[in-house]
């Protein structure tokens, strides 16, 4: 069976719209598993995005920071936030993702709702995201209105998308409200360094077949050496050498699908130094060597 893949360009922002222009947002019923890796990849996208875990336990990277969310508990990731998902053990994970475009909430820029009770959430880096738990009665009724949404929407009913668009609303009132204090330690979002990140990206994914140096790299964004590593893991969690890692790992698995060319030959058209990197790079991506993967 094709593995599921997420659709992006050089920088990672998905390329895929989630519902229509006319009903920006849906709901989708995801297994870990479905993916590469049994890995969602670093990726990053203009829609909120709520996952309702069902069964497994999934790990979240949010910048530098890991988040474990359990069966019965939610994940909600702010807007433009590179994020990743994986499981610690080898289980199956299984959950369900409400994406929506945030002004279907708020309606139309400038308005009070999106002035007083979104901005001060989307565009707030201090809060990237939100780890949604049964704690207490608003967390139970949080989770229950946001489960009711992947009902209605797989149902439809008459009158559906207004059902919908009520339960949202009265969820993520009840979730701002509850996170006001930390909504009023406002950090404004650094667009500037997401625009760095952009750049750092596309260099590497477009030189992933090369020796990248880390000085001409950390040149594309007129920084330091010191400070471009920095600024890489704080973004996406990870190093720039584990990141190349797993990319050119991903790149390689046509290849070892196509059974055309030797393990030599493929570590060196996607760029690792030699053969014994590769098949160490492959493994920690895959769980296993290129040759059981075929066989399998």
């Amino acid at each position: 069976m094709a593995k599921r893949k997420i659709l992006m360009d050089d920088t990672r922002r998905e390329l895929s719209k989630h519902g229509t222009e006319t009903f920006p947002m849906t709901v989708s019923h995801d297994d870990l598993w479905a993916f590469e890796g049994k890995t969602v990849p670093i990726h990053w996208h203009d829609d909120l995005e709520i996952n309702l875990l069902r069964e497994g336990m999934a790990v979240f990277q949010v910048y530098q920071k890991s988040y474990s969310v359990r069966p019965g508990e939610g994940f909600l990731l702010n807007r433009n936030v590179p994020h990743s998902c994986n499981s610690p053990v080898n289980e199956h994970v299984r959950y369900n993702t409400i994406l929506v475009r945030p002004d279907f909430l708020y309606g139309d820029f400038g308005s009070d709702i999106e002035r007083n009770c979104f901005r001060p959430f989307l565009q707030n880096s201090a809060v990237p995201c939100i780890h949604l738990t049964a704690s207490d009665e608003n967390g139970k009724e949080i989770l229950e209105k946001l489960n009711q949404v992947e009902e209605v929407f797989d149902r439809k009913p008459f009158c559906y998308e207004l059902k919908i668009r009520g339960l949202l609303c009265e969820a993520f009132s009840m979730i701002l409200s509850d996170h006001q204090r930390e909504l009023t330690k406002f950090v404004l979002a650094n667009q500037q360094e997401l625009e760095r990140l952009e750049v750092m990206l596309t260099y590497l994914n477009t030189h992933f077949e090369s020796v990248i140096s880390l000085q001409e790299l950390a040149d594309q964004i007129h920084m330091s050496r010191e400070v471009c590593c920095r600024l890489f893991k704080k973004m996406t969690g990870k190093t720039i050498t584990g990141y190349l890692e797993e990319y050119r790992a991903d790149k390689s698995l046509p290849l070892v699908q196509s059974g055309q060319y030797s393990m030599t030959q493929i570590a060196e058209m996607v760029g690792f130094s030699n053969p014994s990197r590769f098949a160490s790079a492959f493994r920690k991506r895959f769980g296993c060597n290129p040759k059981t993967y075929n066989q399998r």
